[in-house]
């Protein structure tokens, strides 16, 4: 929303007095303000979770899936026109998204190379949209080709999954204004920093930015010839742009964390009023000082995996969840007097509740989301479906421990690289992986009493095909990579070999698992990391300082192999940190 200043001048005091007469009161009529309604909805941080992944809302329903986004979407629309008299129901709604719609997908996309989930977007509709720091997980350049729907070469990753695939090129334009190619000093190649879009003869600008962390969480050799600008400098450089172009009416697509205040006690289902908190705000402030007339009214966030639904002077900012669990669904109304909206739009976050066959099946878009979801399926369906091994329960929790290291899967799946690395002959002592590099709980499909875990489900778990590195740390190296934890957000370790006593100030005490004997920070110990932490991403740095690195194999691979040599997962959960007064 336009921030001005109002002065009155003698001249402007005399034309208040004309009001009266008739002929300024033909010219007021011929002035008469329209309300234009608007509305917009979005998602962020998808991962190419098309299919869902079996979470669901506090009333115990199933949320998620992309062929249910399509048909909840199309009721918000309809409901939207409806309920003001438009003819379309399309012809005021923008469908947008905030980054991260690809990348640490399950094998239903991935194994495809995210073209199922392009293909979905397409069909849904999707206008504008963003990246993420996933979507440069396999580099610019193959990110691109997913794009641009371009065929695949020898060397493009699962290149015999998607030789014959029906590929198509993305329909949502991407804006991104804060990177640049560190040589030519210019935009990224094929990107623009924003773009505009009429409502109803009104003009709406579309900034979109990325988490100046991208460089710290995304692999060095995909990030080389490029450079990250601070987000407010480059979203103050376009709103300017934008002012300049007549456009009053801004939305910023943020691939930045957001959260909201915690004492307000809020949440998706109570959705009270509160403020917003986290990189958004830095975002808004800094902003605000450089360009303090700007014009922004309304921020889509991601990169948390929150529910927000709040604001920060009168700008809205919202985010909702991951995984196409939920949607923001945000309405506004614009003037055709100021081409701004009136007052700040109004919001709410919806779980996208997982709709029945019959359901999608009768919805034109949402039927042939579904039948790209079952194209999909059926082309990765003998890899996904195989089954690699057994459990007693329906899954192992993701989610770290209310102190907020380790998790049930994160424990199995660094015991796995452990053992496995010791089995093909790597002495090792401990593993370290990161908690971002764990995607999702290990669901099981129950038949009988067990719960059988398909080879999909592990892959989802751990996607990224990382490459598992021996090396050598110190124990003071060791303790460093522990205690960085602590000034690390949610950014934190999962490990083998080893289990930890810990207070608010940092680690108190280190064990070695096999000895029970406290951690010697002089002596040499092997590890195994991947080659993410090896290259000090989530500003793990010490792991920079390891030596006599060597690869030993791909970590998704060696979750799948030590699963399948298991047969039978013990689910039993034991915290390797304990915390301590």
């Amino acid at each position: 929303m336009k921030k001005f200043k109002v002065a009155l001048s003698f001249g402007a005091i005399f034309l208040a007095f004309q009001v009266f007469t008739p002929t300024s009161q033909a010219v007021a009529k011929k002035e008469i303000e329209k309300k234009i309604p608007v509305q917009f909805l979005g998602i962020n941080d998808l991962h190419g979770f098309i299919e869902g992944n079996s979470n669901k809302a506090e009333n115990g329903k199933a949320i998620g899936g992309m062929s249910s986004l399509a048909y909840n979407f199309q009721q918000e629309q309809r409901t939207f026109a409806k309920s003001n008299a438009l003819t379309s129901i399309k012809s005021n709604s923008v469908l947008v998204q905030s980054g991260d719609i690809v990348g640490g997908s399950p094998a239903i996309s991935g194994l495809l190379q995210d073209q199922p989930t392009m293909n979905s977007m397409n069909a849904i509709g999707f206008h504008v949209g963003t990246v993420g720091n996933h979507e440069f997980d396999e580099g610019i350049v193959e990110f691109k080709r997913i794009l641009h729907g371009n065929r695949p070469t020898y060397d493009t990753p699962n290149f015999e999954n998607i030789l014959y695939y029906n590929t198509s090129k993305s329909t949502t334009d991407i804006v991104i204004s804060n990177i640049i190619e560190k040589n030519s000093k210019k935009l990224l190649n094929g990107f623009k920093p924003y773009t505009i879009k009429k409502v109803d003869g009104i003009n709406i600008g579309y900034i979109g930015v990325v988490t100046p962390t991208i460089k710290e969480i995304v692999m060095d050799e995909h990030m080389k010839n490029i450079s990250v600008i601070k987000p407010e400098i480059a979203v103050a450089k376009y709103t300017k742009e934008l002012r300049k172009k007549g456009v009053n009416a801004i939305v910023i697509l943020a691939h930045m964390g957001a959260k909201m205040n915690a004492s307000a006690g809020t949440t998706i289902d109570t959705q009270k009023s509160a403020t917003v908190e986290g990189d958004v705000v830095n975002l808004l402030q800094g902003v605000n000082k450089i360009d303090p007339k700007n014009s922004i009214d309304l921020v889509f966030s991601g990169h948390s995996h929150s529910f927000v639904n709040g604001s920060y002077k009168g700008i809205r900012v919202v985010q909702s969840l991951q995984y196409s669990n939920a949607y923001s669904a945000v309405t506004g109304i614009l003037s055709s007097k100021t081409k701004d909206f009136i007052k700040m739009p109004q919001a709410e976050i919806k779980y996208n509740y997982t709709k029945s066959s019959t359901t999608i099946a009768k919805n034109k878009v949402a039927k042939k989301v579904e039948a790209i979801i079952k194209d999909a399926n059926k082309r990765v369906h003998p890899i996904i479906n195989a089954k690699i091994a057994t459990m007693h329960v329906e899954r192992i929790n993701s989610v770290p421990d209310p102190d907020g290291f380790g998790a049930a899967i994160g424990n199995i799946i660094t015991d796995a690289q452990l053992k496995m690395a010791n089995a093909k002959k790597y002495p090792t002592d401990f593993a370290f992986t990161n908690t971002g590099g764990v995607r999702t709980d290990l669901i099981g499909k129950k038949i009988g009493n067990n719960y059988i875990v398909t080879w999909g489900a592990a892959q989802a778990v751990q996607p990224f095909n990382n490459f598992l590195q021996h090396v050598t740390m110190t124990g003071n190296q060791i303790k460093e990579a522990l205690n960085s934890q602590f000034n690390n957000g949610t950014r934190t370790l999962e490990v083998a070999g080893l289990h930890y006593t810990y207070n608010d100030r940092g680690i108190v005490d280190i064990f070695v698992d096999s000895t029970n004997a406290s951690l010697d920070l002089q002596k040499t110990y092997n590890v195994v990391i991947n080659d993410f932490l090896s290259g000090g991403k989530d500003n793990f740095s010490v792991f920079k300082q390891a030596k006599n690195l060597k690869t030993i194999a791909i970590d998704t691979d060696i979750l799948i192999e030590y699963l399948t040599k298991l047969k039978m997962i013990d689910a039993h959960y034991t915290s390797r940190a304990v915390k301590i007064k």
